[in-house]
């Protein structure tokens, strides 16, 4: 074959090369322009049913601060002992459901009724002794009113005789001093015959001299006077000595008179006697009446052991109202300004829901000192609406306490709310899907979500997975985890 023909054959092979490379080289781009395209409709896809983008609807919302808590005994009634007294038995024990009027433990009453009897005795001695000083007091006085009678009579007697013996002892005076030396005679009428005239010449010389004139006395007057005298005065001894003894009984009633201040002391011992007895009794009633449930309640703790002895005030058990029952929870600091007394909450205990109400939050603090630090915390109390015999003291509860809600407003999630020096604001997506920062303001708060009061309205898509590397204006490139294999 010639040159000529070798040249030409050549030629056309590389002519035929450089099609077949160009036909390539445009199928490459037409298909690596496809390709593009396909990526940047499937960067769209991606980017509008991706998990990080969340499209802003209105939707109702509820705030609840969620802690736990235990199950407690709201209204608990400590059973003290009326009584000191032997235990005889207990007829409950800790957990169990009691009932209004059920029996809960009983008294050994044998000793209180010793003791009532003896008191009643003491009262029986102590009233008899006031008595007795009553009675006395009447006796003496009837005996007193008696010699009262007595004496005044006896003293008109001795007045009287007394005058008598003034009397008789004038007519023997007269007599003894008109006949000095025969006082003792009385048969001499030559010498009586003599003094009467000598009686007559004195009378007649003092009759001479106005001198008043004395009746004379004869012997036998002088005699009979002496001896009426003699026989008055034994008389006279005896009615002094009746007069001595029915003053003495006068005296002797004032003596056992029962005075005010006596009286009043009687009467109080008397009272305090029918105290003693009263008590003793009602110490004895109370004991055989034992201790009863004063309404339907579960027994939470008996502090005291069948065949003790209980002494009055002692705490004996400790009964819950099993219609006032509660959780009491704690919340930190940073919720002490949400939580209320009053508040509505709701809990959940072995599965099952309760409505309550708030009934108390503590005005101080607990320290809780955990591994590393130190954390405030406050005590608080529900109270339930409806409690049941599913529920049990001393369980364990999880608690919400009601803060607020919000209906048919827009919200975004949690993760989607970022903050700066300018405040709050979310990262959207456009229609060209364009990053862009939608500064808001926020209302209610919930586990879940933020209330968007103004930035954003119903359709607006927003980034819940803001990265670093995102800001706006940069097209949204949706974050592909890597570990996912397509």
């Amino acid at each position: 074959m010639s040159k000529e023909k070798k040249s030409k054959k050549k030629i056309k092979v590389w002519m035929i090369v450089v099609a077949i490379v160009g036909v390539l080289l445009v199928v490459g781009v037409v298909y690596m322009v496809m390709a593009g395209k396909k990526a940047m409709e499937a960067m769209e896809e991606m980017a509008a049913d991706s998990d990080d983008i969340y499209t802003v609807e209105k939707q109702d919302l509820k705030s609840e601060i969620t802690t736990s808590g235990t199950v407690v005994g709201i209204d608990q009634i400590a059973y003290t002992s009326p009584v000191t007294a032997k235990v005889e038995d207990i007829k409950v024990e800790v957990g169990q459901t009691v009932h209004e009027g059920e029996m809960l433990l009983t008294y050994d009453a044998s000793d209180l009724g010793d003791d009532l009897a003896k008191v009643e005795l003491q009262a029986k001695s102590e009233k008899a002794a006031g008595s007795a000083s009553y009675e006395a007091a009447n006796k003496a006085a009837g005996k007193a009113s008696d010699a009262k009678t007595k004496a005044s009579s006896l003293e008109g007697d001795i007045s009287a005789i007394q005058a008598r013996m003034k009397e008789l002892d004038t007519i023997i005076s007269t007599y003894e001093s008109e006949h000095p030396d025969n006082s003792q005679e009385g048969n001499g009428s030559g010498e009586n015959g003599s003094a009467g005239n000598e009686n007559t010449g004195e009378n007649a010389e003092n009759s001479g001299r106005n001198e008043p004139v004395t009746e004379t006395v004869d012997y036998a007057t002088y005699q009979s006077a002496t001896a009426e005298l003699e026989s008055l005065t034994g008389d006279l001894a005896d009615k002094q000595a009746e007069l001595s003894a029915q003053q003495a009984i006068i005296e002797a009633a004032d003596d056992a008179k029962v005075t005010g201040s006596a009286a009043t002391q009687i009467s109080v011992a008397n009272q305090l006697a029918d105290m003693n007895v009263s008590d003793a009794q009602k110490t004895l009633d109370a004991a055989e009446a034992g201790i009863t449930a004063k309404k339907k309640g579960i027994v939470t703790a008996v502090d005291i052991t069948k065949g003790a002895y209980a002494t009055e005030t002692q705490t004996l058990m400790t009964v819950v109202n099993a219609d006032d029952i509660g959780v009491e929870f704690v919340i930190s600091k940073d919720d002490l300004g949400t939580v209320k007394e009053g508040q509505k909450a709701r809990v959940v205990v072995a599965g099952k829901e309760y409505e309550g109400t708030v009934s108390y939050v503590s005005r101080v603090a607990t320290m809780d000192n955990a591994m590393t630090s130190t954390t405030a915390t406050v005590k608080g109390k529900i109270a339930l609406d409806n409690p049941d015999d599913d529920i049990f003291i001393g369980v364990s509860a999880k608690v919400y306490l009601f803060i607020g809600e919000a209906s048919d407003t827009l919200a975004v999630p949690y993760q989607a709310l970022n903050s700066d020096v300018d405040g709050d604001y979310v990262y959207t997506v456009n229609e060209e899907n364009i990053i862009e920062r939608k500064d808001v303001k926020t209302g209610l708060v919930t586990d879940e979500y933020y209330e968007i009061i103004e930035g954003l309205k119903a359709g607006d898509r927003v980034i819940t997975n803001v990265t670093k590397d995102m800001k706006p204006g940069d097209e949204y490139v949706p974050v592909v985890n890597p570990m996912v294999v397509q």
